[in-house]
């Protein structure tokens, strides 16, 4: 199964350009600060570098009851491999989520985790707002570490309805990334502040997206 059109790789980059544009929709206006700094070693029990087995086994643990959900795939062209599977239900997005877990086509090792919450069909806005605050309560956990220096980002426009809420890369290279696809928001333009420029959610589907990329390469186990 493939990911639908809405869900961009998160080795996507909005052009030069988006970057100029911000928007405040969907941040946090506190947090509590943490101590210690961020650091990406996997997603829940599954660890960077583990091969298939082991992540299959880590799923049947966290997620017994999806394990009828449960798909291995392979890219015949690429050789990249991902198991996926549907949760009834996860904190905090709305509805069920779609966790797919990749590995790289050179060892078979675990290298990215993707958590998707979607809103099929052409939601309302009040139907889509959910998605947009689940992922404030995201970036909120996630910005109450600490980071080094120049390694976040918040609030970039990457196109119509697409919008990187936060990105961070740990010491080691690991990075995460929360961001919202056909949802409305607004856009502080540079020069004019206080006078944000709505934008609204374009037709169709609206998802939030989770992500998790390793970082040193290749991992090992």
């Amino acid at each position: 199964m493939q990911v639908p059109h809405i869900l961009p790789s998160a080795a996507a980059r909005a052009p030069r350009r988006h970057l100029l544009e911000l928007s405040l929709t969907g941040q946090p206006r506190a947090w509590r600060v943490r101590e210690h700094r961020y650091r990406c070693n996997g997603y829940g029990r599954a660890r960077w570098g583990m091969d298939l087995e082991g992540v299959m086994a880590v799923l049947a643990a966290e997620h017994p009851r999806a394990q009828a959900t449960l798909r291995h795939q392979v890219d015949r062209l690429s050789g990249e491999q991902w198991l996926e599977l549907t949760v009834p239900a996860m904190a905090p997005g709305p509805g069920p989520a779609r966790l797919r877990y990749m590995f790289d086509a050179d060892y078979a090792r675990l290298c990215e985790v993707h958590v998707y919450w979607i809103s099929s069909g052409d939601p309302s806005q009040e139907q889509r707002l959910p998605l947009v605050q689940a992922a404030t309560r995201l970036a909120v956990d996630l910005m109450s570490y600490r980071w080094s220096g120049l390694t976040t980002l918040r609030g970039a426009v990457r196109g119509p309805g697409a919008l990187l809420l936060f990105s961070g890369r740990d010491e080691d290279g690991a990075s995460v990334e929360i961001s919202l696809d056909g949802v409305a928001f607004d856009v502080e333009q540079p020069g004019t502040p206080g006078r944000p420029e709505h934008r609204p959610a374009p037709r169709g589907p609206a998802a939030l997206r989770l992500s998790y990329l390793a970082g040193n390469w290749p991992p090992r186990a």
